[in-house]
């Protein structure tokens, strides 16, 4: 019954049901993207590893979900979003309930990449989903929602779990998940269809965006256009640092550095990583409608906000042990608010690419956040390592360290962005 209401719906209403759905799904991807820095110490003390193994654990969902990009490019520009999203989500619930299951170290490598695997299916299919339902003019808009309450599911895995972990253990976390990511997968097949034309079962026209046909094939001239456009590269090396900076801070490192030079508590330090997301949450919506709207370009937009991504960059790297806690707190929703220049790439992206290729070539653009925050996280530990450490903790040098390393890359992107085509006209 409610599907039938669902869908007799006009294309207009239909479209909030479709968003709504992918919503619920990409609440989780940011959840498994974040959770392990919560229990980094649990994870460290239970299976008896160091702080680079605890980055190669973190970085497993990074590798897999990056080679996975592609692959999910090719997907939804083929078989359609429908069925990448579904089919994906069913891997998310597998690695979850494994992840929780993990009797040892390797098993738990095992359970991230397969994590990994599953929530590789969201982003992509759901970039193809706006680019055929909403115009270039609300695009940026919408991606900016979408990647909000995808930080609401980070979120979920900064405080909120944190207090679950000291309730019930982090493996039963992982349970509960596993349960839903199963229930996303049956909703995301019974209420996403690919297109206006999918959506009535009938060939018309509609307004706004073009539709896209049931089948489409990639030729080899599609492939040369993507991999000859000089933007791909800079805006996928934009990506591997700006994305690869944030989630080494937000999704790994942060948690350790505020536990070790600060002496926090978990619960202290999970509640100033919330804050890293309620930045993110507002916004992700902010720099799409300021881009669409406001400014109406996107080149400077984003030279704008990755300028003011690199401040708290410069505090954390010079002033390592000297910030004041509450400092602490506004660095973090400042490093959210202003790392999400990731809306602005993708729109870039797919305006300068026909419709029936935009899936592949942002794909493919969105391999390098990913192998950037597996990188980042594996390379800072590594660091850590070098400068050395007793017992999972580490000294003030350390950290200063690894967050200048990252602030120098920083610099090195901010330069290049500045080569980037604009694809609206600034008024």
């Amino acid at each position: 019954m409610v599907k039938d209401i669902i869908f007799g719906l006009s294309e207009k209403k239909y479209r909030w049901i479709l968003l709504f759905t992918l919503l619920l799904v990409y609440f989780f991807v940011y959840f498994h993207r974040v959770s392990s820095a919560v229990i980094s110490k649990d994870l460290l003390h239970e299976f008896g590893v160091s702080a680079l193994s605890l980055g190669l654990l973190s970085s497993m969902y990074f590798y897999s979900y990056s080679l996975f990009q592609i692959p999910v490019g090719i997907f939804s520009d083929t078989i359609g979003p429908r069925k990448t999203i579904a089919f994906l989500t069913i891997f998310s619930a597998i690695g979850s309930f494994l992840f929780g299951m993990a009797l040892n170290f390797n098993m738990a490598l095992f359970a991230r990449l397969i994590i990994g695997i599953g929530v590789s299916g969201v982003w992509i299919p759901a970039l193809k989903l706006f680019s055929v339902w909403y115009s270039k003019r609300e695009y940026a808009t919408i991606v900016g929602i979408l990647l909000a309450v995808g930080n609401l599911g980070a979120v979920s895995a900064s405080y909120p779990l944190a207090l679950i972990v000291n309730d019930f253990g982090w493996r039963y976390a992982f349970y509960v998940i596993g349960i839903i990511s199963i229930f996303l997968a049956v909703i995301s097949w019974i209420f996403i269809r690919d297109s206006p034309e999918a959506y009535l079962n009938k060939n018309k026209e509609v307004e706004g965006p073009k539709s896209i046909s049931k089948k489409q094939y990639l030729s080899r001239e599609h492939i040369k256009l993507i991999f000859k456009n000089k933007d791909v590269w800079i805006l996928s090396i934009w990506l591997f640092v700006a994305y690869g900076a944030l989630l080494a801070y937000q999704g790994l490192w942060a948690y350790p550095y505020f536990r070790d030079v600060y002496n926090l508590s978990k619960a202290t330090s999970g509640f100033i990583l919330m804050f890293v997301s309620i930045g993110m949450l507002l916004g992700s919506p902010s720099i799409g409608y300021f881009s669409d709207k406001i400014m109406k370009c996107r080149k400077k937009v984003l030279i704008l906000w990755l300028s003011l991504f690199s401040l708290p960059w410069i505090l954390i790297s010079f002033f390592t042990a000297s910030i004041n806690i509450t400092l602490l707190y506004i660095l973090s929703f400042w490093m959210g608010f202003f790392g999400c220049g990731n809306v602005v790439v993708f729109a870039i992206i797919k305006e300068q690419f026909p419709l029936e290729i935009t899936g592949t070539a942002q794909s493919i653009v969105n391999v390098f956040p990913f192998v950037g925050a597996a990188i980042f996280q594996t390379f800072l530990g590594y660091i850590l390592d070098l400068v050395g450490g007793f017992e999972g903790v580490y000294p003030v040098e350390a950290y200063s360290l690894a967050f200048k390393f990252v602030f120098a890359c920083i610099i090195i992107v901010y330069i290049m962005s500045f080569f980037i085509k604009e694809t609206m006209t600034c008024d």
